[in-house]
């Protein structure tokens, strides 16, 4: 029992552990390490920058590891959250706290987190700080909503974009995970649990690790696309592709029997399937816009799907057998069906299966 206590207290979730920790580790922001590189070997380290970019993608820890290459010492290095410290007062206390002499480092750092969240008046009091600020003082602002920011925020700082990863590089880093730890992983899984991460290193790392202890309790030693699947509370795509069937056949009772079989105890489960669907019709549409052949165009569609050669000559026979219902009219009424599920908290069950009989009704009335 001690040991296993031992091993809980010692654990480090995976995106903490494989956090990159020096410019070489950092994937996919090429341009950007450049940049700050370039910065450091010309001596060229300006006051102000402004890291922007999706959540998950870096920014914070180039930030950490940029203070580090210019000689920052961990008591020079200060994180301020400004989602929650974003008043007159708190810019106010790190503007006289900026002032200090350093605790032996060349310069001392500020990492201003979610700045854009900082009030009118927070902004204010630190622009004319920002723009002069102590010669041994640089700041780092990060934002994932750069919109939201004062343009004289922005133009008192050099700007250093950060991209979102695409599903290949995402993988990459996954894998790699993956080997270093031993983990046994199928392909289909990493692509899943890539495009399940939306472009974040952060939730595509936390992702796997949720499949990974899934997998560990149920003693299983690999993981394979029916246990990601699971864990994330994902459909059946077999049965998906059944649904988008009936929706063409317009039969109305077999779209209540089906639905009736389905997991949809949940608002995870519920948003799984809805979104599902619209991809698994998107792919159809765009296979019969393509006169039914798969072409270069559609290989990423049909790679995030993680659908077989039997299931895409299913949506092959769908476009052709019914071109009139895979169209981008009945693709709009199914995305419109999004703000109804939103809306609704308790009855999503319900919002999802009678706007799906109503669709086979319109479409039955545009006979």
């Amino acid at each position: 029992m001690k040991k296993e206590n031992e091993e809980n207290i010692n654990h480090i979730a995976l995106y903490r552990k494989y956090r990159p920790k020096s410019f070489d580790d950092v994937a996919g922001q090429e341009n950007s390490i450049n940049i700050l590189k370039n910065s450091i070997k010309e001596n060229k380290i300006s006051h102000a920058y402004l890291f922007s970019g999706s959540r998950g993608t870096g920014k914070t820890t180039v930030a950490r590891i940029f203070a580090k290459e210019i000689g920052c010492n961990p008591d020079d290095i200060f994180e301020l959250d400004a989602a929650s410290n974003n008043g007159v007062d708190d810019i106010r206390l790190l503007i006289e706290a900026a002032k200090a002499s350093t605790f032996g480092s060349k310069y001392k750092v500020y990492i201003l987190d979610e700045v854009h969240m900082l009030s009118k008046s927070g902004a204010n009091a630190f622009l004319k700080t920002l723009e002069e600020p102590p010669a041994h003082v640089v700041f780092i602002l990060a934002t994932t909503d750069k919109n939201k920011l004062p343009d004289t925020i922005i133009s008192r700082c050099q700007e250093i974009k950060f991209s979102s990863p695409d599903i290949g590089t995402l993988v990459k880093r996954l894998k790699f995970i993956c080997d270093e730890e031993k983990i046994k992983i199928d392909e289909n899984s990493l692509n899943l649990i890539a495009d399940a991460g939306n472009g974040s290193y952060r939730d595509a790392i936390g992702i796997l690790e949720k499949v990974v202890q899934s997998i560990s309790i149920n003693n299983k030693k690999g993981i394979y696309l029916t246990d990601t699947e699971s864990t994330l509370g994902l459909q059946n795509k077999k049965e998906i592709l059944n649904i988008l069937k009936i929706i063409c056949e317009k039969n109305t009772q077999g779209l209540i029997d089906l639905i009736n079989k389905f997991d949809l105890n949940t608002k995870q489960k519920i948003e799984s399937f809805y979104l599902e669907l619209i991809s698994l019709f998107e792919l159809s549409l765009l296979i019969r816009i393509n006169n039914n052949v798969v072409k270069d165009i559609l290989c990423d569609n049909i790679s995030k799907t993680n659908l077989n050669n039997e299931e895409i000559e299913e949506l092959k026979l769908l476009a052709v057998n019914y071109p009139k219902i895979i169209s981008s009219t009945t693709l709009l009424k199914l995305l419109d069906m999004e703000k109804k599920l939103s809306e609704s908290s308790l009855l999503k069950n319900s919002v999802l299966m009678i706007s799906l009989i109503n669709l086979i009704e319109e479409l039955e009335a545009s006979k």
